[in-house]
């Protein structure tokens, strides 16, 4: 998978990443093509994919005071809602580096990455994808029944999409935060779905 990607590009996102975040988007990667294959109605470029899973966190390590910089000076064309949430806006910035410094133009791959955290209506399916393994990738050593989890989203992306909703909502339900109303958004949208 990693290889349907630029050595370079790899190469300086390792480089730019903790080891842990690195290993994080590795897995994150992987689980995103496990969904890929199971998703048979579904043509997914893998290249694409490649690009929107394993760089979906390539904003994250950059420091709090420079990603308030970028937030201020640049227009990010995606993502603006959750520029004001220090835990968050790490996502329209990586969107905003991959375009930039990697030419990445697909709506679809910048869609994914600047929305991963919250979802939002207009995702494709490798939106889909990029959220759910986020959240279900091996790495997540601490969440029970996560091999269940993602067998279900395996089968059925629209009960994978609500079941990774309903965990994120839970997680952040436990940290005493509100939720970020794109999320709920999100949420209230997949709910009327009867299929996707």
């Amino acid at each position: 998978m990693i290889e349907l990607l630029p050595s370079s590009a790899v190469k300086e996102l390792k480089d730019n990443l903790s080891t842990k975040r690195y290993n994080h988007s590795v897995g994150v990667m992987e689980t995103a093509f496990v969904l890929a294959d199971s998703w048979k109605n579904y043509s997914i470029d893998r290249t694409d994919l490649a690009w929107a899973s394993l760089f979906h966190d390539c904003g994250k390590e950059i420091p709090k005071d420079d990603r308030a910089r970028i937030c201020s000076k640049n227009s990010l064309s995606l993502g603006k809602e959750l520029i004001d949430i220090t835990k968050l806006n790490h996502a329209p910035i990586g969107a905003k580096l991959l375009h930039d410094n990697y030419g990445i133009k697909n709506k679809d791959i910048l869609m994914a990455v600047a929305y991963h955290p919250t979802g939002h209506p207009d995702l494709s399916p490798i939106g889909w994808i990029v959220y759910i393994a986020d959240y279900l990738e091996p790495g997540r050593t601490n969440m029970e029944n996560r091999e269940k989890a993602l067998q279900k989203a395996c089968k059925n992306p629209l009960q994978g999409l609500k079941i990774v909703t309903e965990l994120r909502m839970k997680t952040v339900l436990q940290n005493n935060k509100p939720f970020h109303p794109m999320a709920i958004r999100f949420k209230k949208y997949i709910n009327k779905l009867d299929s996707i």
